[in-house]
Protein backbone atom coordinates (compact mmCIF):
# COMPACT_ATOMS: atom_id res chain seq x y z
CA UNK A 1 0.00 0.00 0.00
CA UNK A 2 3.24 2.38 0.77
CA UNK A 3 4.57 1.82 -2.43
CA UNK A 4 1.39 2.78 -4.20
CA UNK A 5 1.27 5.92 -2.09
CA UNK A 6 4.74 7.03 -3.76
CA UNK A 7 4.33 5.90 -6.74
CA UNK A 8 1.00 7.78 -7.10
CA UNK A 9 2.87 10.42 -5.20
CA UNK A 10 5.63 10.51 -8.18
CA UNK A 11 3.35 10.19 -10.89
CA UNK A 12 1.77 13.90 -9.26
CA UNK A 13 5.15 15.52 -9.38
CA UNK A 14 5.95 14.26 -12.84
CA UNK A 15 3.28 15.93 -14.14
CA UNK A 16 3.70 19.25 -12.60
CA UNK A 17 7.04 18.85 -14.02
CA UNK A 18 5.59 18.46 -17.54
CA UNK A 19 3.50 21.46 -17.99
CA UNK A 20 2.69 24.72 -15.80
CA UNK A 21 -0.26 25.78 -14.29
CA UNK A 22 -3.24 28.04 -15.75
CA UNK A 23 -4.96 30.14 -13.76
CA UNK A 24 -8.12 32.21 -14.64
CA UNK A 25 -9.06 35.30 -13.64
CA UNK A 26 -10.65 38.34 -13.93
CA UNK A 27 -10.63 42.44 -12.91
CA UNK A 28 -12.87 44.88 -13.06
CA UNK A 29 -12.63 47.75 -15.14
CA UNK A 30 -14.65 50.84 -16.28
CA UNK A 31 -17.94 49.15 -15.00
CA UNK A 32 -17.61 45.55 -16.58
CA UNK A 33 -15.50 42.86 -15.41
CA UNK A 34 -12.34 41.89 -17.71
CA UNK A 35 -11.13 38.20 -18.04
CA UNK A 36 -7.37 36.77 -18.76
CA UNK A 37 -5.84 33.36 -18.55
CA UNK A 38 -2.47 33.16 -16.90
CA UNK A 39 -0.35 30.51 -17.62
CA UNK A 40 2.83 30.09 -15.07
CA UNK A 41 5.72 27.98 -16.20
CA UNK A 42 6.53 24.63 -15.21
CA UNK A 43 8.67 25.27 -11.91
CA UNK A 44 7.41 28.51 -11.08
CA UNK A 45 8.46 30.20 -7.57
CA UNK A 46 7.73 33.61 -5.99
CA UNK A 47 11.78 33.62 -5.29
CA UNK A 48 12.80 34.22 -9.17
CA UNK A 49 11.54 37.64 -11.39
CA UNK A 50 10.04 36.26 -14.28
CA UNK A 51 9.66 37.57 -18.42
CA UNK A 52 6.28 38.21 -18.95
CA UNK A 53 4.50 37.70 -22.49
CA UNK A 54 0.74 38.88 -23.21
CA UNK A 55 -0.78 37.06 -26.16
CA UNK A 56 -3.83 38.79 -27.63
CA UNK A 57 -6.29 36.76 -29.68
CA UNK A 58 -7.94 38.09 -32.69
CA UNK A 59 -10.86 38.96 -33.53
CA UNK A 60 -13.58 36.27 -33.06
CA UNK A 61 -17.47 36.21 -34.79
CA UNK A 62 -20.91 34.95 -32.90
CA UNK A 63 -19.56 30.87 -34.21
CA UNK A 64 -15.89 31.05 -32.48
CA UNK A 65 -16.71 33.32 -29.60
CA UNK A 66 -16.71 31.15 -26.87
CA UNK A 67 -13.19 29.98 -27.35
CA UNK A 68 -11.64 32.95 -26.02
CA UNK A 69 -8.16 33.05 -24.44
CA UNK A 70 -8.03 29.32 -26.01
CA UNK A 71 -7.96 29.67 -29.33
CA UNK A 72 -4.84 31.69 -29.91
CA UNK A 73 -3.13 29.52 -26.97
CA UNK A 74 -3.72 26.55 -29.28
CA UNK A 75 -2.95 28.30 -32.75
CA UNK A 76 0.34 29.64 -31.24
CA UNK A 77 1.72 26.66 -28.51
CA UNK A 78 3.24 30.18 -26.69
CA UNK A 79 2.32 28.19 -23.05
CA UNK A 80 4.43 25.41 -24.17
CA UNK A 81 6.84 28.22 -25.14
CA UNK A 82 6.67 29.24 -21.50
CA UNK A 83 7.49 26.01 -19.95
CA UNK A 84 10.77 25.72 -22.00
CA UNK A 85 12.14 28.89 -21.65
CA UNK A 86 10.34 29.80 -18.35
CA UNK A 87 8.29 33.00 -18.98
CA UNK A 88 5.41 34.23 -17.54
CA UNK A 89 2.53 33.80 -20.23
CA UNK A 90 -0.88 35.81 -19.89
CA UNK A 91 -3.77 36.02 -22.22
CA UNK A 92 -5.90 38.60 -22.07
CA UNK A 93 -9.58 38.46 -23.49
CA UNK A 94 -12.04 40.79 -25.67
CA UNK A 95 -14.95 41.95 -24.46
CA UNK A 96 -17.99 39.61 -25.03
CA UNK A 97 -20.23 41.76 -26.68
CA UNK A 98 -23.17 40.22 -28.92
CA UNK A 99 -21.18 36.87 -28.65
CA UNK A 100 -18.59 38.59 -30.47
CA UNK A 101 -14.87 39.12 -29.03
CA UNK A 102 -12.46 42.09 -30.42
CA UNK A 103 -10.16 44.53 -29.42
CA UNK A 104 -10.47 48.38 -29.87
CA UNK A 105 -7.27 48.78 -32.18
CA UNK A 106 -8.19 52.23 -33.02
CA UNK A 107 -9.81 52.32 -36.74
CA UNK A 108 -10.63 48.11 -36.37
CA UNK A 109 -12.25 46.47 -35.00
CA UNK A 110 -16.34 45.65 -34.05
CA UNK A 111 -17.89 45.61 -31.87
CA UNK A 112 -14.76 46.88 -29.81
CA UNK A 113 -14.16 49.71 -32.04
CA UNK A 114 -17.89 50.78 -32.27
CA UNK A 115 -18.62 51.03 -28.50
CA UNK A 116 -15.08 52.86 -27.63
CA UNK A 117 -13.93 50.00 -25.30
CA UNK A 118 -10.96 51.23 -23.22
CA UNK A 119 -8.65 47.98 -23.94
CA UNK A 120 -5.24 50.07 -23.37
CA UNK A 121 -6.86 51.12 -19.98
CA UNK A 122 -7.90 47.51 -19.15
CA UNK A 123 -3.71 46.42 -20.59
CA UNK A 124 -2.49 49.10 -18.09
CA UNK A 125 -4.37 48.16 -15.22
CA UNK A 126 -3.67 43.95 -15.65
CA UNK A 127 0.07 45.09 -15.72
CA UNK A 128 -0.49 46.35 -12.61
CA UNK A 129 -2.57 43.79 -11.14
CA UNK A 130 -0.33 40.56 -12.84
CA UNK A 131 2.71 42.59 -10.98
CA UNK A 132 1.31 42.53 -7.54
CA UNK A 133 0.23 39.00 -8.05
CA UNK A 134 2.87 37.56 -9.64
CA UNK A 135 7.00 37.33 -9.83
CA UNK A 136 7.55 39.83 -12.56
CA UNK A 137 10.70 41.30 -14.24
CA UNK A 138 8.76 44.99 -14.85
CA UNK A 139 11.49 45.84 -17.31
CA UNK A 140 11.07 42.59 -19.83
CA UNK A 141 7.13 42.71 -20.09
CA UNK A 142 6.43 41.76 -24.10
CA UNK A 143 3.35 41.86 -25.88
CA UNK A 144 1.89 39.65 -28.91
CA UNK A 145 -0.82 39.79 -31.10
CA UNK A 146 -2.90 37.91 -34.36
CA UNK A 147 -5.20 39.94 -36.63
CA UNK A 148 -6.89 42.37 -34.57
CA UNK A 149 -4.84 41.18 -31.41
CA UNK A 150 -2.03 42.58 -33.60
CA UNK A 151 -3.34 45.93 -34.45
CA UNK A 152 -4.28 45.74 -30.59
CA UNK A 153 -0.20 45.28 -30.20
CA UNK A 154 0.81 48.48 -32.34
CA UNK A 155 -1.97 50.41 -30.86
CA UNK A 156 -0.01 49.58 -27.35
CA UNK A 157 3.11 50.38 -28.88
CA UNK A 158 2.06 53.63 -29.50
CA UNK A 159 0.30 54.53 -26.18
CA UNK A 160 2.01 52.46 -23.82
CA UNK A 161 5.68 52.31 -24.83
CA UNK A 162 6.91 52.72 -21.88
CA UNK A 163 5.54 49.54 -20.22
CA UNK A 164 6.50 47.38 -22.90
CA UNK A 165 10.02 46.29 -24.00
CA UNK A 166 9.02 44.73 -26.75
CA UNK A 167 5.91 43.91 -29.36
CA UNK A 168 5.20 41.02 -31.92
CA UNK A 169 2.17 41.23 -34.23
CA UNK A 170 1.34 38.94 -37.03
CA UNK A 171 -1.63 39.41 -39.97
CA UNK A 172 -2.27 42.30 -38.48
CA UNK A 173 -2.06 46.41 -39.54
CA UNK A 174 -1.74 49.61 -37.68
CA UNK A 175 -5.23 51.14 -37.26
CA UNK A 176 -4.22 53.72 -34.35
CA UNK A 177 -3.41 57.65 -34.41
CA UNK A 178 -2.08 60.10 -33.52
CA UNK A 179 0.87 57.50 -32.63
CA UNK A 180 3.35 59.22 -30.39
CA UNK A 181 5.19 56.63 -28.21
CA UNK A 182 7.46 57.99 -25.11
CA UNK A 183 9.78 55.20 -25.30
CA UNK A 184 11.60 53.80 -28.20
CA UNK A 185 10.38 50.11 -29.17
CA UNK A 186 11.45 47.01 -31.35
CA UNK A 187 9.04 45.44 -32.95
CA UNK A 188 8.96 42.26 -35.12
CA UNK A 189 6.09 41.24 -37.50
CA UNK A 190 5.00 38.10 -39.42
CA UNK A 191 2.62 38.21 -42.44
CA UNK A 192 2.03 36.05 -45.38
CA UNK A 193 2.11 37.46 -48.85
CA UNK A 194 -1.29 35.36 -49.25
CA UNK A 195 -3.50 36.40 -46.36
CA UNK A 196 -6.90 37.00 -48.02
CA UNK A 197 -8.44 39.30 -44.61
CA UNK A 198 -5.86 41.92 -44.09
CA UNK A 199 -3.92 41.63 -46.82
CA UNK A 200 -0.05 42.43 -47.51
CA UNK A 201 -0.14 45.04 -50.19
CA UNK A 202 -3.08 46.76 -48.13
CA UNK A 203 -6.73 47.76 -48.87
CA UNK A 204 -9.92 47.53 -47.45
CA UNK A 205 -10.55 43.81 -45.47
CA UNK A 206 -11.12 40.39 -47.19
CA UNK A 207 -14.12 39.43 -45.04
CA UNK A 208 -16.72 40.92 -42.83
CA UNK A 209 -17.33 42.82 -40.86
CA UNK A 210 -14.00 44.26 -42.01
CA UNK A 211 -14.60 45.04 -45.71
CA UNK A 212 -15.42 48.63 -44.93
CA UNK A 213 -12.14 49.00 -42.98
CA UNK A 214 -9.24 50.52 -45.09
CA UNK A 215 -5.88 48.83 -44.03
CA UNK A 216 -2.13 50.09 -44.65
CA UNK A 217 0.55 48.16 -46.37
CA UNK A 218 3.03 46.13 -44.64
CA UNK A 219 5.21 48.31 -46.02
CA UNK A 220 3.73 51.37 -44.97
CA UNK A 221 4.20 50.23 -41.11
CA UNK A 222 7.85 49.60 -41.41
CA UNK A 223 8.17 53.21 -43.20
CA UNK A 224 6.07 54.62 -40.30
CA UNK A 225 8.05 53.03 -37.65
CA UNK A 226 11.35 53.72 -39.31
CA UNK A 227 10.84 57.46 -38.78
CA UNK A 228 9.01 56.65 -35.50
CA UNK A 229 12.79 55.23 -34.40
CA UNK A 230 15.07 57.26 -36.05
CA UNK A 231 16.12 54.44 -38.52
CA UNK A 232 19.35 55.01 -40.57
CA UNK A 233 19.48 51.48 -42.72
CA UNK A 234 17.47 48.73 -43.92
CA UNK A 235 18.45 45.45 -45.14
CA UNK A 236 16.41 42.49 -47.11
CA UNK A 237 17.05 38.61 -47.34
CA UNK A 238 15.21 37.23 -50.04
CA UNK A 239 14.35 33.23 -50.12
CA UNK A 240 15.61 33.44 -46.21
CA UNK A 241 16.73 29.85 -45.33
CA UNK A 242 15.90 28.95 -49.05
CA UNK A 243 12.62 28.83 -47.85
CA UNK A 244 11.29 31.32 -49.99
CA UNK A 245 10.18 33.76 -46.91
CA UNK A 246 11.65 37.92 -47.37
CA UNK A 247 13.18 39.17 -44.32
CA UNK A 248 13.46 42.94 -43.65
CA UNK A 249 15.26 44.38 -41.16
CA UNK A 250 15.25 47.88 -40.00
CA UNK A 251 18.39 48.89 -37.93
CA UNK A 252 20.85 51.34 -36.60
CA UNK A 253 17.47 52.93 -34.79
CA UNK A 254 17.71 55.40 -31.88
CA UNK A 255 18.54 53.33 -28.79
CA UNK A 256 19.74 50.40 -30.97
CA UNK A 257 16.09 49.13 -31.37
CA UNK A 258 15.26 47.75 -34.73
CA UNK A 259 12.33 46.24 -36.83
CA UNK A 260 12.48 42.91 -37.89
CA UNK A 261 9.79 41.45 -40.58
CA UNK A 262 9.02 38.16 -42.26
CA UNK A 263 6.80 37.95 -45.27
CA UNK A 264 5.99 34.37 -46.14
CA UNK A 265 4.82 33.19 -49.43
CA UNK A 266 2.54 30.41 -47.86
CA UNK A 267 0.05 30.32 -45.62
CA UNK A 268 -3.17 32.92 -44.65
CA UNK A 269 -4.82 34.58 -41.95
CA UNK A 270 -2.92 32.14 -39.46
CA UNK A 271 -0.48 31.94 -36.40
CA UNK A 272 3.04 31.12 -38.47
CA UNK A 273 4.62 27.54 -37.76
CA UNK A 274 1.36 26.62 -35.17
CA UNK A 275 -1.25 24.88 -35.16
CA UNK A 276 -4.03 25.06 -37.90
CA UNK A 277 -6.74 27.19 -37.62
CA UNK A 278 -9.42 27.88 -40.16
CA UNK A 279 -6.98 29.35 -42.92
CA UNK A 280 -3.48 27.36 -44.12
CA UNK A 281 -0.52 27.87 -41.89
CA UNK A 282 3.04 28.60 -43.16
CA UNK A 283 5.92 26.20 -43.00
CA UNK A 284 7.89 28.17 -43.77
CA UNK A 285 9.05 30.15 -40.37
CA UNK A 286 7.51 29.77 -36.77
CA UNK A 287 6.50 32.75 -35.04
CA UNK A 288 6.60 31.48 -31.86
CA UNK A 289 10.36 30.38 -31.78
CA UNK A 290 10.83 33.63 -33.57
CA UNK A 291 9.41 36.32 -31.50
CA UNK A 292 10.99 34.82 -28.05
CA UNK A 293 14.29 35.10 -29.71
CA UNK A 294 13.72 38.82 -30.53
CA UNK A 295 12.16 39.28 -27.25
CA UNK A 296 15.36 38.13 -25.04
CA UNK A 297 17.32 41.01 -26.81
CA UNK A 298 15.13 44.00 -25.41
CA UNK A 299 14.29 45.51 -21.83
CA UNK A 300 12.43 48.04 -21.26
CA UNK A 301 14.66 51.26 -22.76
CA UNK A 302 15.38 54.94 -23.49
CA UNK A 303 12.78 57.80 -23.83
CA UNK A 304 12.41 59.35 -27.30
CA UNK A 305 13.85 63.04 -27.39
CA UNK A 306 11.20 65.61 -28.30
CA UNK A 307 8.65 63.97 -27.46
CA UNK A 308 4.86 66.58 -27.27
CA UNK A 309 4.28 66.62 -23.97
CA UNK A 310 0.42 65.18 -23.61
CA UNK A 311 -1.02 68.51 -23.14
CA UNK A 312 -5.06 68.93 -24.14
CA UNK A 313 -4.28 70.52 -27.58
CA UNK A 314 -1.64 67.63 -28.91
CA UNK A 315 -3.74 64.62 -27.98
CA UNK A 316 -7.04 65.89 -29.57
CA UNK A 317 -5.02 66.53 -32.56
CA UNK A 318 -6.55 64.07 -35.48
CA UNK A 319 -7.64 64.23 -39.43
CA UNK A 320 -10.79 64.08 -40.95
CA UNK A 321 -11.78 62.24 -43.35
CA UNK A 322 -9.18 59.65 -43.40
CA UNK A 323 -9.27 58.12 -45.63
CA UNK A 324 -9.65 61.41 -48.05
CA UNK A 325 -9.96 62.14 -51.55
CA UNK A 326 -9.24 65.42 -52.29
CA UNK A 327 -9.15 67.62 -49.26
CA UNK A 328 -9.07 67.14 -45.35
CA UNK A 329 -8.89 69.21 -41.71
CA UNK A 330 -6.81 68.63 -39.35
CA UNK A 331 -9.47 68.95 -35.65
CA UNK A 332 -8.27 71.34 -32.91
CA UNK A 333 -5.37 72.79 -34.55
CA UNK A 334 -4.84 76.71 -33.63
CA UNK A 335 -4.15 78.04 -36.80
CA UNK A 336 -0.01 78.30 -36.22
CA UNK A 337 0.92 74.86 -36.98
CA UNK A 338 3.58 73.90 -40.18
CA UNK A 339 2.41 70.55 -41.91
CA UNK A 340 4.73 68.77 -44.11
CA UNK A 341 3.05 66.00 -45.97
CA UNK A 342 5.67 63.29 -47.18
CA UNK A 343 4.59 59.88 -49.36
CA UNK A 344 6.16 56.62 -47.85
CA UNK A 345 9.95 57.20 -48.97
CA UNK A 346 9.78 60.52 -46.69
CA UNK A 347 9.67 62.66 -50.45
CA UNK A 348 7.89 66.04 -49.44
CA UNK A 349 4.77 66.73 -51.31
CA UNK A 350 3.76 69.73 -49.81
CA UNK A 351 4.48 71.99 -46.42
CA UNK A 352 2.93 75.11 -45.20
CA UNK A 353 0.46 76.15 -42.60
CA UNK A 354 -2.90 76.78 -44.76
CA UNK A 355 -3.10 72.93 -45.43
CA UNK A 356 -6.91 72.99 -45.36
CA UNK A 357 -7.35 74.98 -48.35
CA UNK A 358 -5.36 72.57 -50.18
CA UNK A 359 -6.89 70.34 -52.89
CA UNK A 360 -5.01 66.88 -53.19
CA UNK A 361 -6.84 65.42 -55.41
CA UNK A 362 -4.28 64.57 -58.29
CA UNK A 363 -2.29 62.41 -55.74
CA UNK A 364 -2.03 58.78 -56.53
CA UNK A 365 -4.17 56.26 -54.17
CA UNK A 366 -1.74 55.26 -51.57
CA UNK A 367 -0.57 56.52 -47.71
CA UNK A 368 1.19 59.52 -46.97
CA UNK A 369 2.48 61.07 -43.94
CA UNK A 370 1.22 64.22 -41.97
CA UNK A 371 3.68 65.87 -39.56
CA UNK A 372 2.27 68.62 -37.12
CA UNK A 373 5.03 69.49 -35.02
CA UNK A 374 6.37 66.18 -33.52
CA UNK A 375 3.06 64.29 -34.13
CA UNK A 376 3.05 62.19 -37.56
CA UNK A 377 -0.25 60.87 -39.01
CA UNK A 378 -0.68 57.97 -41.44
CA UNK A 379 -3.09 59.50 -43.84
CA UNK A 380 -4.75 57.12 -46.93
CA UNK A 381 -5.40 58.49 -49.99
CA UNK A 382 -8.66 57.04 -52.21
Amino acid sequence: MRLRILLFGCIILLATEISGQNVYDSIFVNGSWRYYMAHLPTGYTSNNNYPLVLGFHGGQQAATSSLGWSAFAYQSRLSEKADSEGFIMVYPEGRLINNNRSWNAGNCCPPAMNQSVDDVGFVSLLLDTLFNKYAIDTTKVYATGSSNGGMLCYRLACELSHRFAAVATNAGSQLFEPCNPTNRIPIISFHSKLDPIVKYEGGMGGAPPLTTIFFPSQEVILQFWSQKNSCQKRDTIQDGNEMDYDFIKVHDCACNVEFHHYATSDGGHSWPGGNPNNNPVSTQIDGTDLLWSFFQQYSIGCATSGVVVPTKKSIEKRVFPNPFSDTFRVINAIGEEDYRLTNVYGQLIWNGKAIEQEDFSQLTSGFYFLSVGNQVFLLAKQ
